[in-house]
């Protein structure tokens, strides 16, 4: 199976060309007031701009008022929208024009089955608070995973994404400060090798999945 890899701050377009140079799956942009990495929505046209065709963008949001988060969607198109606050199911719902994601502080096991009901294409499961850079529980997000199609996110980098992947069979990983230089600044390289550790683990993923085929058959 190939994981999907969203890169998530970005703030400047020489970053989004080298997420998109690096082979990220998702570029992720942050409309959360307080958090390191926020941006303005009159910084989005340029930096969408630089966007490669077809490379879906996904808007972290945390708590906006239906209408306006509306807006936002009818405005700069995003493919996705990524829910941080505590947005109800019926808000979800209501949502037209993107995906919905939401994320999840995992961190005691009754919020599995809080959680696994939750009307959103993927849930991106996170520390108790997103953006942090600490990693979640990836056991919890493992028993998620079990029953939802997740995203695996918080304190994730070039070296603990693999072994991230090999406790959590998430369908995605989401890295943020773990690719950084500093706060909304990028590393290129972080970036490569990160992308390098996730597809080395869907190989080794692919090789194991067709040993127990053959020992099976």
């Amino acid at each position: 199976m190939r994981t999907l890899v969203k890169f998530c701050g970005l703030t400047r377009v020489e970053d989004i060309l080298s997420a998109a140079a690096a082979g990220a799956d998702y570029l992720g942009f942050v409309l959360v007031p307080g958090s390191l990495r926020c941006l303005d929505q009159a910084q989005l046209p340029a930096l969408l701009a630089a966007v490669p065709a077809g490379l879906p963008t996904v808007f972290v949001t945390a708590d906006l008022p239906l209408p306006e988060l509306q807006r936002l969607i009818a405005a700069f198109r995003p493919a996705v929208v990524q829910l941080h606050g505590q947005e109800s199911p019926d808000y979800a719902r209501a949502i037209r024009g993107a995906a919905v994601w939401k994320a999840v502080p995992l961190t005691r096991p009754q919020q599995i089955e809080q959680f696994a009901g939750f009307p959103a294409e993927y849930l991106v499961a996170d520390a108790a608070r997103g953006g942090s850079g600490r990693c979640c529980d990836w056991e919890l997000a493992a028993q998620l995973a079990d029953r939802r199609k997740i995203f695996l996110a918080g304190g994730l980098g070039p070296g603990n994404a693999a072994a991230a992947l090999r406790c959590c069979p998430a369908a995605g990983i989401d890295a943020c400060s773990g690719i950084e230089r500093s706060p909304g600044q990028k590393d290129p390289e972080k970036m490569r090798l990160f992308m390098r550790a996730v597809r080395s683990d869907d190989i080794l993923s692919s090789e194991v999945q067709k040993v127990q085929s053959g020992e099976q058959l």
